[in-house]
């Protein structure tokens, strides 16, 4: 069977970053906490270039069977999204805050979009593991819309929860003398792996859509710059701020 070449950014080291970033959540979240450091800018930074390149390869209808991801995707990091929420002050907080809603609700849009074009495309042609190999018809294409749905619902409460719960953790810090800008570091490993074992249906349904639908992808150099980014404003010691 012919490989199906789709537009960079969802080549085998770019989907593996992608996960990485979400299972680095946790000490994201950490290294954000008290602290006036930038730390969570590379990580907005990263998912917002990754998630405007989806929004713009499913708007070209350019991801093939990729369409039937950004629901799944979203379903999950609605939730890793948070881990960029803490600050040590509230101007930053809200920023935060919006720009981990805009994520997600970027994502849900590019999700409805992917389902009204993509996968319309892909009847008969696009295949995923469901119990079993199955192949996208209309009737699989009904139970997308109820994920959808489903998905909007969660969206909808995780972006409040964005904005609400980054004011509310600057709050609660104000009264917590401890110090914990050293967490992030075994949260790091630990952090990582607990999110790999939330994660792994999501990893294992991903590669087998791309194997099972002989998709190709080139690399997208400036995605591997920005992870770099995250990581590097994320391990660095918050200089007492």
């Amino acid at each position: 069977m012919s490989t199906n070449i789709i537009v960079p950014g969802f080549s085998l080291l770019n989907r593996w970053l992608l996960y990485t970033s979400a299972m680095l959540s946790p000490a994201q979240f950490a290294s954000g906490w008290k602290s006036n450091c930038p730390s969570a800018i590379g990580f907005l930074a990263y998912n917002w270039y990754t998630q405007i390149q989806w929004y713009r390869a499913v708007k070209a209808k350019q991801l093939h069977a990729l369409a039937m991801l950004p629901v799944h995707y979203n379903t999950i990091c609605c939730f890793t999204y948070l881990g960029g929420i803490p600050s040590g002050n509230y101007p930053m907080a809200v920023l935060l805050g919006l720009g981990s809603a805009g994520l997600m609700i970027l994502n849900n849009i590019s999700g409805w979009v992917s389902y009204v074009t993509g996968q319309v495309e892909g009847y008969g042609v696009f295949r995923f593991y469901f119990f079993g190999w199955r192949t996208l018809s209309p009737g699989w294409h009904k139970f997308f819309l109820l994920w959808q749905i489903s998905d909007s619902l969660e969206t909808a409460v995780c972006a409040v929860l964005a904005v609400g719960g980054a004011i509310a953790a600057v709050y609660a810090s104000k009264d917590d003398d401890e110090e914990y800008w050293w967490a992030k570091y075994p949260l790091i490993p630990i952090g990582a792996a607990v999110m790999m074992f939330i994660m792994w249906p999501l990893v294992m349904w991903t590669e087998l859509v791309v194997a099972s639908n002989h998709i190709d992808s080139a690399t997208d150099w400036v995605a591997v710059w920005l992870f770099i980014a995250q990581v590097a404003t994320m391990i660095v010691p918050s200089c007492g701020l």
